[in-house]
């Protein structure tokens, strides 16, 4: 092997190790020539491997002088030729100096503002329904949402958490009947030992329960909200809701109060997850607008009313040939309120807008996105939002668990049952001391199982499953951001932290949280930076480490964790 060396006496002029390789300037610099990869493990020879972009590069002149180059920086102690990359050792002074702030607790947050500076971002999720309380379907597409915000923001971006809720369909009049059947409906508010959110799914359930046998034709099979809503029956829950649109007194307190009872419901769960929301909105809000849109397609020939009333769009695909949009009685569906709310792009000028939905919304959002383009006056140039992200459906048993699933496990059982397993385990005192309370280690765990995981699979779900630290990595996360170091550690470097390969190992790996949040900022994915700092807090615990080495990986993943929206942010 041919060695290089060079002198070190000072810090580098850029701002972080990796940036120096990825930026390609136009004068074929270093990163035009060398891609930088941290090691997976530490190693007693190079802290980092440069792996050529030319497969030639023994015998390419430029790779070769812009080898030189970096062998000439002042952080560079050693750099050591193999047959098919080059290891970089960095100098002494600099791991230690990078490794004294962090040790102090300097995360470094403010040099990441600048990946998304000026930079205006909506992200929307939660969007439930008004009628039930949240269940583990939904916690996926929170824990999605909430670690894209976290993520953006961290890298100094201005981002607004929002959301839009459903609470003028067919399932709004089911609930609110559900509600009127239960005979409570004129409490100021349930009873105070149940949740809100709780009463009126069960309402809701029983009624829509109830409805499966109507009109003496036997049992009805179960069936999705939206496809439930398109039929008009006639019954309590369409009285209802055509009272509520007409502006009847009575149906229109019944109304308010259902939506209300379960928003708080849900915010209570939010809360227990750490969760908020800057804007939220109802779908309710956008009638008007639905009734136009409706008028204007029926008017130039994009839409078309059935014999049965039903207005629809011919979509010309096979998977989804007709969008129904406005049943027979006038009502619009879901499908065409949340068009109705995208066309009007409430407060989203200047910004870029992400949705976050499950995978079985993907036909209806390609149907949409190809009806606004043909309203729109641009094409839909101007369309929002202007990305979407679909996560794969999260199941048991290999069931999807599904908005309208019967006897769905709650994200309140969830996060109560691990709050009580937290509090019962002598084993996790220790943990919580150092974490926090167990209903912000529950909330911490429970959003931690789905953050890492790439986003379009399926997630076979089992609760038993958030607490075994191989299956689960929010509690992985937790259990080592809560592990101590101890005096000696198990290196033997302690009078000589640069010595120490675990030290120089962690001290590198605080470099590679820009890296993946930038991947974050440019592809719309936590994922990566998720998958980094778990990684990084499975090394960690694998076995004894030094109080230098604990408290340099402390800083890093608690930095993680607010990147992933998993604590607040300072």
């Amino acid at each position: 092997m041919h060695r290089l060396t060079a002198n070190a006496d000072h810090m580098p002029n850029k701002p972080n190790l990796f940036d120096y390789f990825e930026e390609l300037p136009e004068n074929g610099g270093a990163g035009a020539h060398w891609a930088a990869r941290a090691p997976l493990r530490p190693s007693d020879r190079f802290d980092v491997k440069l792996v050529p972009r030319s497969p030639s590069w023994k015998d390419d002149g430029v790779s070769l002088r812009a080898l030189e180059l970096v062998e000439q920086e002042p952080w560079v102690a050693e750099l050591v030729r193999t047959d098919n990359a080059v290891e970089l050792r960095l100098d002494d002074d600099w791991i230690e100096t990078l490794g004294a702030a962090l040790q102090a607790g300097d995360g470094e947050e403010g040099q990441l503002a600048d990946l998304a500076r000026g930079q205006r971002f909506s992200v929307q999720f939660w969007d439930a329904n008004a009628t039930k309380a949240l269940h583990v379907g939904h916690l996926r597409n929170l824990a999605i949402g909430n670690a894209l915000a976290a993520a953006l923001a961290q890298a100094g971006a201005q981002v607004e958490r929002r959301s839009l809720i459903s609470d003028a369909g067919r399932s709004m009049g089911e609930a609110m009947a559900g509600v009127m059947k239960s005979g409570r409906h004129a409490q100021a508010w349930p009873d105070k030992n149940e949740k809100s959110d709780h009463f009126v799914g069960c309402c809701y359930a029983e009624y829509v329960a109830a409805g499966r046998s109507f009109n003496g034709n036997g049992a009805e099979p179960p069936e999705a909200s939206l496809t439930r809503e398109l039929s008009v029956r006639d019954d309590d829950a369409d009285e209802l809701l055509r009272r509520v649109l007409c502006g009847d007194r009575q149906a229109l307190e019944l109304w308010y109060k259902t939506r209300a009872w379960v928003i708080a419901g849900q915010r209570k769960t939010l809360q227990r997850l750490g969760i908020g929301f800057d804007r939220v909105f109802f779908e309710s809000d956008f009638l008007s607008e639905a009734a136009e849109l409706t008028a204007c397609g029926l008017r130039d020939g994009l839409l078309r009313r059935r014999e049965d009333g039903v207005v629809i769009y011919p979509t010309e695909r096979e998977d989804f040939d007709e969008f129904p949009l406005v049943r027979g009685d006038d009502l619009p569906t879901q499908h065409m309120r949340a068009m109705a709310y995208w066309m009007a792009a409430p407060g989203l000028e200047g910004m870029t807008s992400v949705q976050v939905c499950g995978s079985e919304w993907v036909s209806h959002v390609i149907c949409r996105r190809q009806l606004m383009g043909k309203l729109m006056a641009d094409g839909g140039k101007g369309m929002h939002p202007t990305s979407d992200i679909f996560h794969g459906m999260v199941s048991r048993q290999k069931r999807a668990i599904a908005s309208s699933e019967e006897g769905a496990l709650l994200i309140d059982e969830l996060t109560e049952w691990l709050q009580a397993q937290l509090e019962a385990d002598p084993g996790s005192q220790e943990v919580l001391s150092r974490i926090g309370s167990a209903e912000k280690v529950a909330g911490q765990v429970a959003l931690g199982f789905f953050v890492p995981r790439p986003v379009a699979p399926r997630v076979d779900f089992h609760p038993e499953k958030l607490l075994d630290v191989r299956e689960s990595p929010g509690w992985e996360l937790v259990l080592a951001r809560a592990r101590q170091g101890h005096a000696n550690g198990a290196s033997g470097h302690s009078g000589n932290l640069a010595r120490d390969p675990d030290y120089r190992f962690a001290v590198v790996q605080s470099q590679m949280h820009r890296r993946h949040l930038r991947i974050a900022v440019e592809r719309l994915d936590p994922g990566p930076l998720g998958r980094y700092v778990v990684h990084l807090a499975r090394w960690f615990s694998e076995r004894e480490r030094s109080e230098p080495v604990a408290r340099v990986v402390h800083t890093l993943l608690e930095r993680g964790a607010r990147g992933l929206g998993l604590e607040e942010a300072r």
